[in-house]
């Protein structure tokens, strides 16, 4: 997973991987980071970079937008300011940005997972962004969001549901006017994936 990671106004990029043999595998703008964590309390963390041990406290701030998650950072003592903007997500909340914002639109799996949860039912009214289903890939929890607001037209997976990429999950519509996509429906909508 890539993150850009905006620490007291600095920009870095952080991969991490899981690796099956050493837990974690982490890369700060391109340079590999040996990286151990052991959570001591909800939100504080003993953290190990390198051959170096910090005490972390972490707390989650409100979030101005669905792709970048602002936290305030005590590192052994040292308040950190820090975004967190998942790159996918940023990217999927950039292709709805233009899109038309009438017709129907296809919400599909970005990648092969477990559905954790569903969060809407058709007839829901939805907003911009507004989070639909909760998709569970690589151990990680993935917020797929609505690229327009609209009515949910259809639900096309359930809670425990194996998807696979590409699958439609949500149909998004008109508030009025339209009548619910048939289950062929999807193969000439426009699509977020």
């Amino acid at each position: 997973m890539r993150y850009r990671v905006i620490v007291d106004g600095q920009p870095h990029m952080l991969d991490i991987e899981r690796d099956a043999q050493h837990g974690w595998q982490a890369s700060v703008d391109g340079t590999p980071q040996p990286v151990d964590r052991a959570l001591v309390n909800p939100g504080h963390y003993s953290l190990l970079l390198g051959m170096r041990s910090y005490e972390v406290f972490v707390r989650a701030l409100p979030a101005e937008s669905a792709d970048t998650l602002p936290f305030e950072v005590y590192m052994d003592g040292v308040p950190l300011a820090v975004e967190v903007v998942d790159e996918r997500l940023h990217a999927l909340a950039s292709l709805g940005k233009g899109r038309a914002e009438t017709g129907e639109v296809t919400v599909k799996a970005p990648m092969p997972g477990l559905v954790a949860s569903v969060l809407v039912a058709p007839g829901d009214a939805v907003e911009r962004n507004q989070r639909v289903v909760v998709l569970e890939a690589m151990k990680m929890q993935n917020d797929l969001l609505a690229p327009r607001a609209g009515v949910i037209r259809a639900v096309k997976t359930a809670q425990g549901q194996a998807v696979t990429q590409g699958q439609p999950l949500i149909i998004i519509g008109d508030p009025a006017g339209q009548s619910p996509a048939s289950p062929d429906a999807d193969d000439d909508e426009e699509t977020v994936s």
